[in-house]
């Protein structure tokens, strides 16, 4: 069996069927289109009110998704593959244009967020973000916009860029968090000092 037909047959086996319940559906339209928005929300508060160390860990974070997207908008170029619907496969039942398919940007960015809490001192974070990942992954399918392979290929690219750039981030952290906190506090000035952020 080729990798293209595992890709496809396991596609398959995720995909929702015809049969599918709405609650189903709504579920995985949640997970795959809003999930994203509420963990943006949830860094930001984090990032305004959290202490030296949660900024820091979201710096991080921000900083290895960003090499993550470039990264993947590279592969994506050099290695293109359309998407399910593309080729007419399985039931597609949200909107996504049609571009490549591999890696999938949902899962790499989940996937190099929950990494790079992993990697420090808030592993089990990571670990409940790895699952996280996870559950985006099968949504994407299961609504017929990805194929598996997509997703696991992005899991590996996250982590290989965490492992990577762990030696680099632990060397440089510091000089890059006092630049950034310059130009935060210098913007944010008054509004800290009234005790609305941190």
């Amino acid at each position: 069996m080729s990798l293209e037909t595992f890709n496809l047959n396991l596609f398959k086996l995720i995909n929702a069927s015809e049969n599918a319940t709405d609650l189903s559906i709504n579920v995985a339209i949640f997970i795959a289109n809003d999930l994203l928005y509420i963990m943006l929300v949830i860094f930001l508060v984090l990032w305004f009110k959290g202490n030296f160390a949660n900024k820091k860990q979201i710096f991080k974070a921000f900083i290895f998704t960003s090499i993550a997207i470039a990264i993947s908008q590279i592969i994506s170029q050099l290695f293109y593959h359309p998407r399910p619907f593309v080729m007419e496969v399985g039931r597609t039942i949200i909107f996504h244009v049609p571009n490549g398919s591999f890696p999938s940007d949902h899962m790499l960015i989940f996937s190099t967020i929950a990494f790079s809490y992993f990697f420090s001192k808030q592993r089990i974070i990571g670990l409940g973000l790895i699952g996280l990942a996870w559950l985006v992954a099968w949504s994407r399918i299961y609504l017929g916009v990805h194929f598996p392979l997509d997703m696991l290929g992005a899991f590996f690219i996250a982590l290989a860029i965490n492992i990577l750039g762990l030696t680099l981030w632990k060397n440089y952290s510091n000089i890059l968090m006092q630049f950034i906190l310059k130009i935060y506090y210098f913007l944010f000035k008054k509004i800290i000092d009234k005790g609305y952020i941190r």
